[in-house]
């Protein structure tokens, strides 16, 4: 074999994870026979009619992948699970996952081979291997996860900004109902984790404010600063010690407000504050819930952290003459 050819032929291997399809070895200038010759020195093995492996390659999921994506051909696309974890989703699943379009090869050996429709817009390359992107592969991988796998990959797509929900319900009603249950089941994925239909903040703490009156609770204040200079605000202050805070999707998704949002939270409950955390959900499907523990709080507020606040701006004065003219 040509020096050259030798090169460009390593390069495939490389960029394959030690695999290649013997039309791209007669691409590179390599000859049927010199295929086969390798073959059997053991250089090479094959992998079915259409597909050799370096005998020195690594065994794993990118190298499974590759090979399975090879023999169904160029018109193939990685998607379901396996394409879950291109975009670092889920873990790989047992066999690859390709989509084929209709007409193409109907089997690969060791690998789960799907047909659905793909548009061409929601194909994009993903570590040389084309792929579903973020927002097609969630739909399909709503229908291949048990529902707290799909929920945690739901989380990491929009925590690692991959999707937003916005376009993920988009997503969704463009493909629904078409005898699919992967938009169902994302639809739902979205709902249990709170990303579907949350009020903005102010709209939240209105609500609380009305679970509060409704539960015969009145709050000190709400709009609280507290901690060291005053640096942290609280939503609503129920006696001295304890806090409620309300937190809405909008403004609490991303890993850094996260971050930012329990490095306060965990600096004034080592002050002695008790505070406790609902989302959307909590307020407006569990209130009884809710309640509940604001009570048993209330019932052992501490003394520490008394003081240690001082009202910004109290949404009690907006919102009380409506509360008493809506008669609860």
């Amino acid at each position: 074999m040509h020096k050259t050819t030798w090169s460009i032929v390593q390069a495939i291997f490389r960029s394959h994870a030690g695999a290649a399809s013997r039309s791209e070895l007669r691409a590179a200038g390599v000859t049927d026979w010199e295929v086969d010759r390798r073959v059997r020195s053991g250089d090479w093995e094959p992998v079915g009619r259409l597909v050799v492996r370096s005998a020195a390659a690594p065994r794993g999921a990118e190298h499974d992948l590759w090979v399975a994506y090879l023999a169904a051909g160029p018109a193939a696309v990685v998607s379901h699970v396996s394409a879950a974890w291109l975009w670092d989703l889920a873990p790989p699943p047992p066999l690859p996952t390709l989509s084929v379009p209709r007409g193409g090869t109907s089997r690969v050996e060791r690998a789960v081979v799907h047909r659905p429709r793909i548009p061409a817009a929601r194909v994009v390359h993903r570590k040389g291997l084309p792929c579903t992107d973020p927002l097609r592969t969630l739909v399909e991988l709503a229908a291949a996860l048990p529902a707290a796998e799909l929920d945690e990959a739901v989380d990491r797509a929009l925590a690692r900004r991959l999707v937003s929900v916005p376009a993920l319900e988009a997503e969704i009603g463009r493909v629904a109902g078409r005898g699919r249950q992967g938009p169902a089941l994302l639809r739902g994925a979205l709902g249990r984790r709170g990303h579907l239909g949350a009020p903005a903040p102010s709209v939240l703490e209105s609500n609380l404010l009305r679970l509060l009156d409704r539960a015969g609770i009145t709050p000190l204040a709400t709009e609280v600063r507290a901690g060291p200079d005053g640096r942290y605000r609280l939503d609503c202050l129920l006696a001295p010690g304890v806090a409620v805070e309300v937190d809405g999707f909008a403004y609490h998704a991303s890993p850094e407000q996260k971050g930012d949002d329990e490095r306060r939270r965990n600096q004034l409950r080592l002050e002695g504050w008790v505070l406790l955390v609902y989302t959307w959900r909590d307020v407006l499907g569990d209130g009884n819930r809710v309640v509940s523990e604001l009570r048993a709080a209330l019932a052992s507020a501490p003394t520490a952290g008394a003081g240690k606040y001082r009202v910004q701006a109290s949404l009690l004065d907006c919102f009380a003459p409506k509360l008493q003219g809506e008669g609860q």
